[in-house]
């Protein structure tokens, strides 16, 4: 039996910074990626989009045989946006940074 929820270590986590519209689902999602990075999602990648208000975040990963969404809205607080690659649009998160973010903390190094 498959799992679900697969967001792990092994991951490659991608932050883009541009505020995102969180009526965006799926295809819309999609096509972010594919604006910002000029490519198509992959099985070991999850990229993170982050609200107007910073404080909703929706993780898109595709998973054995189709896409997961995940959706994070903080009921408190802001997610704290961590060092920009130098597009100054994305960054790149290790997974400890990945779970600081999306609990709302600081990430590691800041």
């Amino acid at each position: 039996m498959a799992k679900i929820c697969q967001l792990h270590a092994d991951l490659h986590y991608f932050l883009c910074i541009e505020p995102v519209d969180m009526r965006k689902q799926f295809r819309g999602l999609q096509g972010l990626i594919s604006e910002y990075y000029n490519r198509y999602l992959t099985q070991d990648e999850a990229f993170i989009f982050i609200g107007k208000t910073r404080t909703t975040a929706k993780i898109l990963h595709r998973e054995s045989n189709g896409l997961t969404l995940y959706v994070r809205k903080l009921s408190e607080g802001r997610f704290q946006i961590p060092q920009l690659n130098e597009d100054k649009r994305t960054c790149n998160l290790d997974y400890k940074n990945f779970v600081c973010l999306i609990l709302g903390e600081k990430c590691v190094g800041e």
